[in-house]
């Protein structure tokens, strides 16, 4: 369940920098960045969910 709402968050945060027009901003970036943490903190706990599933 976490990871689904990490990744719907990544998501969100992934289109709106995307649209958002101002670049070289820093909160642009900063936005970037949190979007980017949030899809591998996603891919990380979706892994090991896997992982504890096979055992």
């Amino acid at each position: 369940m976490m990871q689904l709402v990490l990744a719907a968050l990544f998501t969100v945060l992934f289109f709106v920098w995307l649209i958002l027009p101002l670049p070289g901003q820093v909160y642009l970036k900063l936005l970037g960045m949190l979007g980017s943490a949030l899809g591998v903190t996603s891919m990380v706990l979706s892994y090991r969910a896997e992982e504890k599933n096979k055992k």
